[in-house]
């Protein structure tokens, strides 16, 4: 077998072994921890793809990244993790480490080696940079890899089921009153988190409406981009694999051109309306709304600015059946899956205790 095809058997060797020693441990403690509890999610998989390289074939160099490098030790480091380590991150880790298709694409895994002179930022990306180049090489035998190995897999296990655990409660049927729905979106509002709250309570309120197997409720990262290959809005709803409904959301102030640049956005996509909602502290610069409307509604476009008051009362007022629990339980998991801070996540989650009475 070549090394991807041993690699496969080693990682599922090393997760096992990790399922039944929670406490597992290895020299190179401190390092793992440092890479895996930072924010760059490259990084990771560079660690991963090092450690489970090594565990698998010693003569490997775990700072190579191409088979091209002029290091003794070069290998294919790119092949190991999107064909091993992605699909089991993916399914079985259940994106513990963040979820990414192609981790080799982003430019920290394009050099020939790991190098302190490759370009990084300078900062957190420039420390987690050096100490990948300090530490993996004192990691010289498979057996100490492997120790590595299984340790790393403890730590995404932990990450993996604490994740799911957010999602594990229950609301008593008592509070499933468009009155109370209401009050919690309300006084959720109150806070912002970077237009976070906004989004997440729009998403909870669509999924209510659309909830059979074929709906989708789509949401993608606030001020981030291509979160999603068929990304169109903030936030956008597919029945039966047709776009529905396209929204754009703000929480702060705003000007002609972001209306402009979304609507073009869902035009260019193949869509015929959009929604563009205003959060409590979201306000227009300038008067051109009203000619904003009409002159999309002129190219057979609807395009609305409408505010969030107007959006929540229509449609909780309208919903057929009122389901605080799913509400609460998906816009958690979409704020997990999508990587929301936590600190939204925590936030939405006391709230939901305060109001609906939510217990785990």
């Amino acid at each position: 077998m070549g090394l991807k095809e041993d690699a496969k058997q080693k990682l599922q060797e090393a997760y096992e072994k990790a399922l039944i020693t929670p406490d597992a441990t290895c020299q190179h403690k401190d390092f793992i921890d440092f890479v895996i509890d930072n924010t760059h999610l490259t990084y990771k998989y560079i660690l991963f793809t090092a450690i489970l390289s090594k565990a698998t074939d010693e003569s490997i160099n775990a700072l190579c990244l191409q088979k091209g490098s002029t290091l003794p030790g070069a290998y294919d480091a790119r092949t190991v993790c999107h064909n091993v380590i992605v699909k089991f991150e993916m399914e079985t880790l259940e994106k513990a480490m963040g979820g990414s298709n192609e981790p080799f694409l982003n430019k920290p895994a394009r050099f020939p080696e790991l190098s302190k002179d490759n370009a990084v930022r300078r900062g957190n990306d420039k420390m987690i940079l050096d100490s990948l180049c300090d530490n993996l090489p004192t990691i010289e035998t498979s057996e100490d890899a492997y120790e590595c190995l299984v340790y790393l897999l403890t730590k995404l296990i932990a990450i993996r089921d604490e994740k799911n655990s957010i999602t594990r409660f229950s609301i008593p049927d008592f509070a499933n009153l468009p009155s109370k729905l209401m009050t919690f979106i309300e006084r959720a509002l109150e806070h912002s988190y970077e237009g976070e709250v906004l989004t997440l309570l729009v998403a909870g309120i669509y999924h209510l409406r659309y909830n059979r197997p074929t709906d989708v409720v789509e949401v993608h990262p606030v001020n981030q981009s291509g979160a999603s290959s068929r990304e169109i809005s903030d936030l956008d709803v597919y029945a039966d694999g047709k776009l529905i409904s396209s929204n754009e959301l703000k929480d702060k102030d705003y000007e002609e051109t972001d209306v402009r640049h979304a609507a073009d956005k869902v035009l260019t996509s193949g869509g015929n309306r959009m929604l563009f909602i205003e959060g409590p502290r979201a306000s227009a610069t300038g008067d051109f709304i009203t000619d904003i409307q009409n002159e999309y509604s002129s190219r057979n476009f609807m395009l609305r600015i409408i505010a969030y008051q107007l959006f929540f009362a229509s449609n909780v007022g309208s919903l057929e059946t009122v389901d605080c629990e799913e509400f609460v339980r998906f816009i958690l998991q979409t704020a997990r899956d999508t990587k929301f801070k936590e600190e939204t996540i925590t936030y939405l989650d006391d709230l939901a205790k305060e109001i609906f009475g939510l217990t785990r």
